[in-house]
């Protein structure tokens, strides 16, 4: 009897000593796994904070690059709208040339003196700063008469065309040189051999031009240039025209023409192609 009391008792204690680990384990895995859903949730929520704050970081980057590119393509179309508004000097010649060939008429009945028709630089024009007057004589084609005088105003930032003056040439207001100053003929000649410090005036091309006419013009026509007189027949395809330019430098008005026949400079009226002032032996 004592022994099965013991036994009893004994086996109690046994059970009650293995069951309270696991409960004491039961309830530490219980808290640990509390411990790690509260914890997962707050990671989860940093992790949504984080996303968050990335994307409206992004958000934002994105907004500004929109609003540069914005200010960049309206900064490329200002600077191509200015570009395609904005005139160069051969266009502006054009542009003058073509406004007097509509007012009188059409190419078919007038045609602008030959300064028109060549290169910019060497057209009779002045630089306004804003914009560039071209003050030009023409006839009917064909003819070396001129008849109208143009005077014709283009804009430099606008394709703006303004004709201040088209009609008869007004001989009354011009100024009528008759022979070269002093001064004229010094400058003329060593702009000519090139001696001068104005030499930019004449290009290389223009130079070799001189020379070549030069060469090729038979001395008998060079003999007949008289001052006073008109050109010998056959001889006008055979000078080179100097860039009005020359006229600018050494003062005298753009509508005579100075001309380089063989190793002969000639001023010439260019209205009625007469020989006012000529230096032999130039070249």
């Amino acid at each position: 009897m004592f022994n099965k009391s013991t036994l009893a008792v004994t086996s109690l204690a046994l059970m009650t000593a293995i069951t309270a680990p696991l409960r004491a384990a039961t309830v530490r895995s219980e808290a640990m796994r509390s411990d790690s859903l509260v914890t997962t949730g707050t990671e989860h929520s940093g992790l949504v904070n984080h996303f968050s704050r990335t994307s409206s970081s992004k958000w934002l980057i994105a907004d500004k690059d929109d609003k540069d590119d914005k200010k960049r393509h309206k900064r490329d179309r200002d600077d191509w709208e200015y570009r395609s508004n904005r005139v160069d000097l051969n266009r502006a010649k054009n542009l003058a040339r073509q406004a007097a060939e509509a007012a009188n008429g059409g190419i078919r009945v007038y045609r602008a003196e030959a300064s028109m028709h060549g290169p910019a630089q060497d057209c009779p024009y002045v630089d306004n700063g804003d914009s560039w007057t071209f003050t030009f004589l023409g006839g009917r084609p064909g003819s070396s008469v001129m008849t109208t005088e143009s005077v014709v105003t283009v804009y430099k930032n606008n394709p703006r065309v303004v004709i201040a003056y088209n009609g008869a040439i007004r001989r009354a207001q011009q100024t009528r040189i008759s022979s070269f100053t002093t001064n004229q003929r010094t400058v003329l000649v060593d702009l000519l051999r090139g001696n001068c410090g104005c030499n930019y005036l004449l290009t290389n091309a223009v130079r070799t031009q001189i020379i070549s006419q030069a060469r090729s013009l038979p001395p008998g026509i060079q003999k007949r240039l008289l001052k006073g007189k008109g050109l010998p027949p056959g001889i006008a395809k055979k000078w080179v025209v100097l860039p009005k330019q020359v006229n600018t430098y050494v003062n005298l008005p753009t509508y005579y023409d100075l001309v380089v026949i063989g190793s002969n400079l000639v001023l010439l009226d260019q209205t009625t192609e007469v020989v006012v002032d000529l230096i032999t032996n130039i070249v």
